[in-house]
């Protein structure tokens, strides 16, 4: 017995598709006839085209070609525009890959479609690409395949990505500035070690006699810098990757979680994004019907966090034990400001916890906010006055010391 997918068109003037068994394509198309089905696609499932066989398999090109987010996005909007017009999905799918010219996504398309003519869910099709959907997003959509809101679930997912798109940038700028800064600040102080101040050296000494303590310990500082800048830089990038592969366990990484959290300045924006990640992602969930605690554990894989991870696994414990999501939250005060319990409860008192949840990601979204701008107005006049401060010390000692051979300067 051979396995045929079909698309067709029911008695009420919509397209259903699935896979029928039969010995051969003739009495599979007869059988779907005799059900009362116009039949408008039907093909043996395995027997795929050339075309399409060659748009499965990888290519040596897939290294120049890249998914965006942003791609994404738009095939999500594309496709609930299509579900909701009652396009089959099957059929939209096949639309966008005719439509999409970038070739990795044509490629993707055409394998999550060969994949749901073998017989898989939409989801379980997504499933397959874990590099380019994630487990949340395969979850929300499995949520849509079953309560039959396909339609809203694409378009929540791609809300959801325009979201975390824009909540990644606005973390990431927060910290470009500072950054630029202090790599400028390297930058400077190496050319003067490496490239001004010996220059002045020679002179300075040829001339003899006391130096200023200043102009003394910038030759001095100079001189250690350039007999051990090797093992400077040596000791700092050891030093950065032994904090790196340290981080990748566990134990260590959940200490360094917890003191970024309550390090002054910086610590509140690590502290909100925890939030608003948190907060947002399981209002999602919840919303688009996924159980409770299948949405925490979801949840916990996006965090990123290893203090907020080790909550969502207490979180999870004590919720299936029959206590409400609030009381773990209360007692996570390390990760979760007090709000966001009270904020839990009163949506569980009221039966709306994805509204309350929706609710505190705006509140600690625009905290969050609030946070970045004061780090970058306290950061940004102290690493100028730090950088200013290192220049004005050169400059003066520099100049203290040839005032000094002139017995102008004491």
């Amino acid at each position: 017995m051979a396995k045929f997918f079909y698309t067709t068109i029911g008695s009420n003037g919509k397209e259903v598709s699935g896979t029928v068994e039969a010995s051969d394509i003739n009495i599979a198309a007869g059988n779907l006839r005799g059900q009362g089905r116009a039949i408008t696609s039907l093909k043996e499932i395995g027997g795929t085209s050339k075309e399409n066989e060659e748009l499965i398999r990888a290519s040596s090109f897939d290294c120049f070609s890249f998914i965006w987010s942003s791609d994404i996005v738009i095939m999500f909007r594309q496709l609930s525009v299509l579900i909701t017009a009652g396009v089959t999905l099957v059929s939209s799918l096949q639309i966008l890959q005719r439509q999409t010219r970038k070739r990795k996504l044509k490629r993707l398309l055409s394998q999550v479609l060969h994949s749901i003519e073998e017989g898989s869910t939409f989801a379980d099709a997504l499933k397959k690409h874990p590099g380019v959907f994630s487990f949340f997003i395969t979850n929300m959509i499995e949520s849509g395949e079953v309560g039959g809101t396909l339609d809203i679930i694409l378009e929540r997912i791609a809300d959801y990505l325009e979201e975390q798109a824009a909540f990644r940038t606005q973390i990431i700028t927060s910290f470009i500035y500072p950054a630029i800064v202090i790599v400028m600040s390297i930058i400077m102080v190496s050319f003067l070690v490496g490239f001004v101040i010996p220059q002045f050296m020679p002179f300075i000494k040829a001339r003899g006699g006391k130096l200023p303590w200043n102009t003394q310990f910038l030759m001095d500082s100079t001189r250690w810098l350039r007999n051990y800048w090797k093992y400077i830089v040596g000791g700092a990038g050891a030093g950065f990757l032994g904090l790196y592969f340290l981080s990748r366990f566990e134990g260590v990484k959940y200490w360094i979680d917890r003191i970024k959290m309550r390090l002054p300045i910086v610590g509140p924006i690590f502290v909100y994004s925890v939030v608003v990640q948190f907060s947002r992602n399981l209002a999602s969930l919840l919303s688009s019907g996924v159980s409770i605690l299948e949405s925490l554990r979801t949840v916990r894989n996006t965090l990123g966090n290893c203090a907020a991870m080790r909550v969502m696994d207490i979180m999870e414990r004590r919720v299936t034990r029959g206590e409400s999501l609030s009381a773990p939250v209360r007692d996570a005060v390390h990760v979760f400001p007090p709000m966001v319990a009270e904020m839990i409860a009163v949506g569980e008192e009221t039966g709306g916890l994805d509204e309350a949840l929706n609710l505190t990601a705006q509140i600690h979204e625009k905290l969050l906010q609030t946070y970045v701008k004061r780090m970058n107005s306290l950061i940004e006049p102290v690493l100028i006055l730090t950088l200013g401060g290192i220049v004005a010390f050169v400059a003066w000692s520099l100049i203290a010391g040839i005032l000094t051979m002139y017995g102008i300067y004491r």
